[in-house]
């Protein structure tokens, strides 16, 4: 039996999934319809998945990939950024060079009667959907925890974390790293003026909600474009009494966010 030679060709950050074909036919098609919904019904993708997609892509980016433009003359619609299509003229001459690189890779197997074990290298994905690549801009360190001040866009959070886990990382001041927090650690607000002590604080708007009978899933887009998402009841979601394009304020507490290196 003959062995074949298949792979996928993925643009990360920092060793984290940021760019690969499916997000890059994601892309290309709402850059050629305007329109997110027509790319996830023509991809037969879910239009929750492609925004997932959307805001994954966008919080890893340096500039923004996809950007949404509501009413107006013409009505609203979705485009894609001038960052956005050099980087996919960038993948395509990339993704050539990849299909070269595999066959002449199956050709070299074959030389060898096929007696070689391809290995699919493993990787790590999480489950938490709030991802965020920051950067350390102020540490502060007791005897057991150390306090960082991170920084992402024009906006910040804290973390605290223990001295080992700092060690390990290998923090120090500029160093980029992953703040990660689930979903049920983010808590919603619709009193922008309310504030808490020694709790990161984030200003948003509403942009997507997906709820069934139980939960409810909101989507909240800050001043810097990068989103982050909360999960609650349907009960405690309702008593918020908001809507797509409301204001909110989010909360998080610091030992709630995990900080990663890759």
């Amino acid at each position: 039996m003959q062995n074949t030679l298949h792979g996928r060709l993925w643009i990360n950050k920092s060793e984290h999934d940021f760019l690969g074909k499916g997000r890059m036919e994601l892309l290309i098609r709402i850059g050629e319809s305007g329109s997110i919904t027509k790319a996830a019904k023509d991809m037969k993708m879910s239009y929750k998945a492609a925004w997932d997609a959307i805001d994954a892509m966008n919080n890893l980016s340096e500039f923004p990939l996809v950007e949404s433009s509501k009413g107006g003359k013409g009505g609203g619609g979705t485009t894609i950024t001038e960052y956005a299509k050099e980087l996919i003229a960038t993948y395509t001459i990339l993704q050539e060079e990849h299909q070269l690189f595999l066959k002449n890779l199956a050709q070299r197997i074959h030389e060898k009667n096929g007696h070689i074990s391809l290995l699919k290298g493993m990787d790590v994905r999480l489950s938490a959907r709030n991802q965020l690549k920051v950067k350390v801009v102020e540490i502060h360190k007791s005897k057991v925890e150390s306090e960082l001040l991170l920084e992402f866009g024009k906006d910040r959070l804290s973390a605290t974390i223990t001295n080992d886990s700092f060690d390990t990382l290998e923090i120090a001041m500029g160093v980029e790293l992953y703040a990660i927090f689930k979903a049920n650690a983010l808590t919603l607000s619709s009193d922008i003026t309310l504030k808490k002590s020694d709790v990161n604080r984030f200003i948003g708007t509403i942009q997507r909600i997906e709820r069934d009978s139980f939960n409810a899933e909101i989507v909240v887009e800050l001043e810097n474009k990068k989103s982050i998402c909360s999960t609650m009841s349907v009960d405690i979601f309702d008593e918020l009494n908001v809507g797509i394009g409301s204001k909110v304020v989010a909360f998080c507490r610091p030992k709630n966010i995990i900080l990663g290196r890759w």
